[in-house]
């Protein structure tokens, strides 16, 4: 996709940057739908289907992307893409859905808060270690395979408490539907494949005709990675968020922001790392404005979740996390200057 769009005229590649975030519209409001009856269905929460369901299938993007990109040498571009994608998700993306309506922010929420901040800090204090150590940094492949190892455990921690899960996302789940059809739990679940694929499509064609506008437009390859191509990939969560604010799921909304943060370390840095045989290589910009940015948001974040008098992310507060997502912009156009 991004060959083809490279070598083809700009209106086209316009044209197909609207024509995925139309896909990816459409494709979440039908993920969102599904994945609230598959929530009541298997008397899972709505942050349980949102970190696992919907955070597997809004990561793809990052993941394709981070992973191609390792192997056709893109120096910096799947760290810039997995942090910035955190950077995004946990101050633009909250805040947007903010805007549509409260996210609630309930005593499920701290669990996940706390794999994501564990998850967080198994990359930052490696690299930082590695920075004093040497000019170069490089995270070792060995990190990787962790990282990838770490996922199956995290998924089985958020899906082991069942029937706690069921009450915290609101009342028992009716007796027909506790014993789960199988048939109409078949149906959902291709449903959610289904539009889970259109999204990965919608998204990786959204990312392919942002890079090359931006390549264009002469804007260096990191700062690609770590922002438009962050944004990029993150549409799926924006437009999920929205959805899932509008109407009235927010607990959908936070576990699907969280979800997919811990899966932009742990699988998409992971899988890139993994395939990288000599490691993957530091640039010395991260240490000065991507991991800094990313303490800094993810401690505003976990003064929310943490909180025990904070019951929701307000309006107000929304704008506040999008005021800080503008701010993470201008210190990557700094860079460049």
């Amino acid at each position: 996709m991004f060959l083809f769009l490279q070598q083809t005229n700009l209106l086209l590649v316009v044209l197909v940057f609207l024509a995925s975030l139309a896909l990816l519209s459409k494709a979440t409001d039908i993920l969102v739908g599904n994945a609230v009856k598959l929530a009541v269905l298997w008397g899972l929460s709505q942050v349980v289907i949102g970190a696992t369901v919907i955070s597997l299938g809004t990561t793809l993007p990052e993941l394709s992307s981070s992973v191609i990109a390792t192997l056709q040498n893109g120096e910096g571009f799947a760290l810039g893409n997995a942090v910035g994608s955190i950077i995004t998700n946990t101050s633009l993306v909250l805040g947007l859905g903010a805007l549509f309506g409260a996210i609630p922010v309930r005593k499920e929420s701290s669990k996940k808060m706390s794999i994501l901040i564990l998850a967080v800090l198994a990359l930052l204090l490696p690299a930082y270690f590695l920075n004093i150590l040497s000019e170069t940094a490089i995270l070792p492949q060995w990190v990787g395979f962790l990282f990838l190892l770490a996922v199956p455990l995290y998924i089985f921690i958020l899906t082991r408490d069942k029937e706690s899960s069921a009450l915290e996302s609101g009342g028992s789940v009716p007796p027909a539907e506790q014993k789960g059809d199988w048939k109409s739990g078949f149906l959902i679940v291709v449903r959610i494949a289904i539009s889970a694929a259109a999204v990965a499509l919608g998204a990786s064609a959204l990312v392919a005709s942002a890079e090359v506008m931006a390549i264009r437009a002469g804007i260096p390859n990191s700062v690609i990675a770590s922002t438009i191509v962050a944004f990029g990939t993150s549409v799926p969560e924006i437009s999920t968020t929205i959805v899932s604010a509008k109407k009235g799921h927010g607990g959908l909304a936070i576990g699907n922001v969280m979800g997919a943060n811990v899966l932009n370390i742990l699988l998409v840095l992971g899988a890139s790392v993994s395939v990288s045989s000599g490691g993957m290589m530091l640039p010395q910009s991260f240490f000065l404005v991507q991991f800094p940015v990313l303490a800094v948001i993810l401690s505003i974040f976990a003064y929310f979740v943490y909180n025990e008098k904070k019951r929701e992310i307000t309006r107000k507060e929304g704008i506040f996390l999008i005021a800080l997502y503008f701010l993470y912009l201008a210190g990557n156009a700094a860079q460049t200057v």
